[in-house]
């Protein structure tokens, strides 16, 4: 017997296959990386924010911060919040139009706490927030409620 007639030919793929093959796996990279570019969340410092200058005028910027000392307005019908957000670099005056988080305002060890802004700047310096976002450390915790 010959060692070569006993052995079974490799089926070989045809150029379909392997197209098809090549195209399932670029949608399925192409889908994970689109996800994955929608899910990181990038916010600014005040300073960065004003080194950009006009090129962060009307685009849709988060900004991180603390909330200034004294600086927090309420407007009379109390649906306009005003304050200046502050970093190491300076400030930065911040419009914000909703109810805000229960959180806000609040201080600790006459500090406030760390929030992110999320808007735009305008050409005129105020950034007109659409969204506050106040951070909080692990010393929030949810309040227990007593088994009935």
């Amino acid at each position: 017997m010959n060692a070569a007639t006993t052995t079974s030919p490799r089926p070989r793929l045809s150029g379909k296959l392997l197209l098809l093959a090549a195209a399932l796996t670029a949608a399925v990279g192409f889908l994970i990386w689109t996800g994955t570019q929608g899910a990181t969340v990038y916010y600014h410092t005040v300073g960065e924010v004003r080194a950009m200058d006009s090129e962060a005028y009307y685009r849709l910027i988060r900004v991180n911060g603390i909330v200034a000392d004294g600086s927090i307005q309420t407007s009379g019908d109390g649906n306009v919040i005003s304050f200046d957000l502050q970093d190491d670099s300076g400030r930065l005056p911040v419009e914000y139009r909703g109810t805000p988080p229960d959180l806000f305002g609040y201080s600790a060890e006459d500090r406030y706490q760390e929030v992110i802004v999320e808007g735009q700047l305008e050409p005129s310096g105020a950034f007109r927030a659409r969204s506050l976002i106040v951070k909080h450390g692990p010393e929030f915790e949810p309040r227990e409620i007593p088994a009935q």
